[in-house]
């Protein structure tokens, strides 16, 4: 035994329950029961051969936020030589205390209790038949088990017992069992076995008993169910957590997600997540021969071509609301193998999603002037849902432009005093006001649906664009209409257009986050121009409508809160419109000459290059019959010459 080993025995030996796994007075508190499940099938094993365990089930966000802070990896290699290194008992204390940050950090706290780590030991045992990866695993449950009785009134948690805790621990001790089967004593069996009866007790009194509804709690709690009734027939309860976890699965297949596929808590984040449980609840029953949910197998059809769709440039969801930017490749790997599709997927296609109220627009040729734009309207707000109304982010060529703040760890304070405020947006402040039911400090704000949408969504060879509207009823709006229109043109630049309808005078922030870039002002034509692997700028249409300013804020960045570039535009009025291009540059844009002609039909702008092309781009007003300048005239809320 290595010295990193004896130290990780050291001090989680000093609970006194190392090796009572194999002693012969703890076999002795176990009834004799015959392990029961040779003939069940699990259906994981060829998956586990390819992905670290972490990727190939993906964690919910919480769980996800402190791994990052904790690992910042889901390599099983790191994981367990972190572990063996002694990285939980400098989080938790020596001896692990279970419960030590219940009351100040919970998510950190549950997620020690979850056991997200513990199939990375099951997985490399699993691949190198190396028995001390099963040693150091059942140190780790045994003394779980010890120290955290189901029924106790002196219990040291109050969370441990308790909804996502349980259904995470039953999922995560039912693959060490069967990755580890081969080498697990009869004692070790017979310890995770009656655990586990106990899991599926709180499983069917908590989530059994639940009215049915549309978090993901609810389906993931069924999945746990599943992975119990059906892998351990020997639960007392087999057939009705079958039942309960096959009939929460059909609501949650009808209700939980749009017919466009996209999930009703408007949480990307959460997507792979939540259909690495269908797709899991679907193996399962598959392989034993159980008649799977209804409609499951179309669902994972819909959430294949979501995910391919909606995963940004870098192969990752977007960090929109509460929402970590999750990998995608596997989850859409095994959704391939599953589905049987052979052909390689083109995802460089735009595609509007009606019912979750998303757009994306792809332009350009692959890896070449290759545009991405993801327009999100809010049309909720409130839970896991922030205040970032007409938001979107922006890429080019693979990098990202423009992009939300994203989130932090539930148990850190900037969550409501930034993460969840409107200024942490793409978005546009009004004098001054910011959303107040997720600026404020609740933390879980109730959720309300909004008018927010997306009114118009048009590819063309031209242009590609989207327009959002919010109304003048948002709160947040003060009585003004806004609109946006997000439009691509000829693959050269984007243009923000924001029209804000109002018969008072108001003033209008409008602010653009971007990633850990160097930025400076161009004072002369108050560019902005940003210093990145590919160069870009910021032009306004009309440099005298603007106070412009640089500020920084907080964006949530490889597993921390990061310091980045905001970029703030002021503007005065009423009936108020705003252009802005955004433009990858060579060195910077000074050969660019803009003309901007604005009347009570909307807003044209001539964009001509050094080489003497020009674009004349006209955008009308919706209550326009059609707008005429710069010589060019038309009907189109957006048209190019």
């Amino acid at each position: 035994m290595n010295l990193k080993r004896r130290t990780f025995f050291k001090k989680l030996a000093i609970g006194g329950v190392v090796f009572m796994v194999n002693s012969k007075s703890f076999s002795n508190i176990l009834s004799f029961q015959k392990i029961k499940n040779e003939d069940v099938v699990f259906p994981f094993f060829n998956y586990i051969k390819l992905y670290d365990f972490g990727n190939y089930f993906p964690k919910d966000q919480g769980g996800k936020f402190i791994q990052t802070q904790i690992f910042n990896s889901e390599d099983d290699t790191v994981i367990v030589k972190a572990i063996r290194s002694g990285i939980l008992q400098k989080v938790y204390g020596t001896p692990i205390n279970w419960g030590k940050l219940e009351k100040t950090e919970l998510e950190k706290s549950v997620w020690l209790n979850r056991f997200y780590y513990l199939p990375s030991f099951a997985r490399l045992y699993y691949l190198s038949g190396d028995k001390n990866y099963i040693v150091d695993m059942m140190a780790i449950i045994s003394q779980w088990i010890k120290d955290n009785p189901k029924n106790s009134e002196n219990s040291i948690s109050k969370y441990n017992w308790y909804d996502m805790q349980v259904a995470w621990r039953s999922i995560h001790l039912s693959w060490c069992y069967f990755l580890c089967k081969n080498d697990l004593s009869i004692n070790e069996k017979r310890l995770i076995v009656n655990s586990l009866k106990e899991h599926a007790e709180i499983l069917v009194e908590d989530f059994g008993k639940q009215k049915l509804n549309e978090f993901n709690h609810q389906s993931h709690g069924a999945l746990a169910m599943l992975y119990l009734g059906i892998l351990f027939p020997e639960m007392p309860q087999r057939s009705k957590l079958i039942d309960i976890a096959i009939n929460i699965m059909e609501h949650h297949i009808q209700y939980a997600f749009y017919d466009d596929g996209g999930n009703v808590e408007q949480m990307f984040g959460y997507y792979p997540f939540e259909t690495a449980i269908f797709r899991d609840a679907f193996l399962l029953c598959k392989a034993n021969e159980i008649k799977p949910p209804n409609g499951i197998k179309k669902l994972l059809s819909k959430m294949e071509n979501y995910l391919n769709k909606i995963a940004q440039p870098d192969g990752t969801m977007p960090q929109i609301n509460d929402s970590f930017p999750m990998p995608v490749a596997t989850t859409l790997s095994t959704l391939k193998d599953i589905l049987k599709i052979t052909a390689e997927k083109e995802n460089s296609t735009s595609q509007f999603f009606p019912e979750t109220q998303i757009g994306v627009i792809r332009s350009g040729n692959k890896n070449k002037k290759e545009w991405y734009i993801l327009a999100n309207p809010a049309s909720t707000i409130g839970a896991h849902s922030h205040a970032g109304r007409l938001g979107f982010n922006l890429w080019y060529n693979k990098q990202p432009l423009v992009i939300e703040s994203g989130c932090c760890s539930y148990d850190d304070p900037l969550l409501v005093n930034w993460y969840r405020t409107s200024r942490a947006h793409n978005t546009v402040i009004i004098d001054g006001k910011s959303d107040e039911a997720t600026s404020s400090s609740i933390q879980w704000a109730a959720k309300r649906h909004t008018e927010n949408r997306i009114t118009e969504f048009i590819i063309k060879a031209t242009h590609s664009y989207c327009r959002m509207e919010s109304p003048s009823s948002e709160l947040t709006n003060l009585s003004v209409k806004w609109s946006r229109c997000i439009a691509i043109v000829k693959n050269k630049y984007t243009i923000i257009y924001d029209y804000f309808e109002s018969s008072v005078k108001h003033n209008y922030e409008i602010l653009f986050h971007l990633p850990k870039f160097d930025v400076e002002m161009k004072d002369a034509k108050k560019q902005i121009q940003v210093n990145a692997a590919i160069p870009f700028s910021f032009i306004p249409g009309d440099i005298s409508k603007y106070k412009v300013s640089i500020d920084n804020g907080n964006i949530f960045l490889n597993g921390q809160n990061t310091l980045a570039p905001i970029i703030s535009y002021q503007a005065t009025g009423s009936n108020l419109q705003s252009a802005i291009i955004i433009a990858p540059t060579i060195k910077n844009n000074s050969d660019i000459k803009i003309e901007q002609s604005i009347d009570n039909n909307g807003l044209a702008l001539s964009i001509e290059n050094k080489f003497g092309e020009k674009d004349i781009i006209l955008f009308k007003k919706d209550t326009a019959v059609s707008v005429n300048l710069l010589g060019k005239k038309s009907d189109k809320l957006i048209s190019v010459f």
